[in-house]
């Protein structure tokens, strides 16, 4: 998967030499940029600099966007959601302590899990809120409860539900973490309240990176005393963040608009209907986007040729598909550009350069990746070579 979102990085940089912005579409929902101002630059000539100019002007920002209160709540930014997930589950759980998580579909954060085990603790996860409160309980009293609110297949948690959770988690004295990283697009398109008043978390983080103009970090916010406590951890990791991702992040939050992701939403209702006939009603809503599940992607690619199977699976069948539609269209997509394990889906992201790509495109892209995958399902060795070309395969 690294040699392949090299390959795809590559296939950016060559399409950009060649065309410049027209070359290269980000339909990915995340920005991952460092939004500096005049001025900025003076802050960054030290830690001494930066020390003597800032007046922490990210966490009040970023906890009152959340719903906190200052009075209550505390803060800080880690280098990535990554990081905030390990040193916050290395501070709460003992060996053997027990984690339960909810998630809307397929799956959690893999810090989520990994985080859990890293401490030693142990995990369960469920997709039912009906079977993730029967499992709370029952059994030893979990340490803490993770809910994630948007998952990384980009489906909804109703807040209800989350609230639901919350209840239970309390009933048997559990702390409640919520995996908020996706806020942006949450608050925007669901008329939610922030991860600190959603039922009352006790810890939420929220990426700066996902429809927000900031960098790939995670402000983690929540009670007081025990986001300190995290707060040391991460400070003994080391992985708090940088000076640069600090102005960044704090610019981005200030500049955080809801409208454009709301415009991409409603962009994203047209591609659905435009496509909902040739994607046989598999493509859902994904917030600011549309998506099909790998597996839904495959199956109906092999439905085109009467096969009934292939060697060739979901995660290559998205990728591949994506990663043509990138050499062809200059669609910066997830399968193609993500981290190792990505979520397994086909996935065209609104936000920030739908628009600019244009729905007639989006159309013709659909069908350029559905008919390439189609014309491929007997040729693995076609596949390895389009995702890992770059490397001798």
């Amino acid at each position: 998967e690294s040699l392949r979102q090299q390959r795809a990085y590559n296939i950016v940089r060559d399409r950009y030499k060649k065309y410049g912005d027209d070359g290269v579409f980000n339909l990915t929902g995340l920005i991952r940029a460092f939004p500096f101002e005049e001025g900025d630059a003076d802050a960054m000539r030290s830690y001494v600099h930066f020390i003597a100019r800032s007046e922490g002007e990210l966490e009040p920002l970023a906890i009152s966007r959340m719903g906190g209160k200052a009075e209550k709540h505390d803060g800080f930014l880690a280098t990535r959601i990554t990081a905030a997930t390990l040193a916050t589950m290395l501070t709460v759980l003992k060996p053997g302590d027990r984690v339960v998580s909810l998630v809307a579909a397929d799956r959690s954060h893999p810090s989520v899990r990994q985080g859990v085990v890293v401490a030693q603790g142990t995990f369960e996860e469920f997709t039912s809120i009906d079977a993730f409160e029967a499992a709370v309980a029952a059994g030893a009293a979990p340490r803490a409860i993770v809910v994630t609110t948007i998952s990384p297949s980009k489906n909804h948690l109703p807040r209800s539900f989350v609230e639901r959770a919350a209840s239970a988690a309390r009933k048997r004295g559990a702390l409640v973490i919520l995996d908020d990283a996706h806020m942006a697009a949450r608050i925007s398109l669901y008329d939610e309240p922030g991860g600190l008043e959603l039922a009352d978390a006790d810890i939420a983080v929220w990426s700066m990176d996902k429809h927000l103009g900031g960098p790939r970090s995670g402000f983690v916010a929540g009670k007081r005393d025990l986001v300190r406590a995290v707060k040391a951890r991460a400070l003994a990791l080391g992985v708090e963040a940088q000076l640069g991702q600090y102005i960044a992040a704090a610019h981005a939050v200030a500049a955080f608009d809801p409208e454009p992701i709301r415009e991409a939403a409603r962009m994203s209702v047209q591609i659905r209907d435009a496509l909902q006939d040739a994607a046989e009603g598999k493509i859902y809503l994904a917030g600011a986007g549309i998506a099909v599940s790998g597996e839904d992607f495959l199956e109906l690619a092999l439905r085109k040729t009467n096969h009934d199977k292939t060697s060739i699976v979901p995660i290559e069948a998205v990728a591949f598909a994506s990663m043509r539609i990138l050499e062809e269209f200059g669609g910066v997509m997830i399968p193609a550009v993500g981290m190792p394990g990505a979520a397994c889906t086909f996935r065209v992201m609104c936000y920030p350069d739908g628009a600019r790509f244009g729905l007639k495109r989006v159309v013709d892209a659909w069908h350029t990746g559905m008919n390439e995958l189609v014309a491929a399902l007997d040729e693995p060795e076609r596949i390895g070579g389009t995702l890992l070309q770059d490397h001798g395969v």
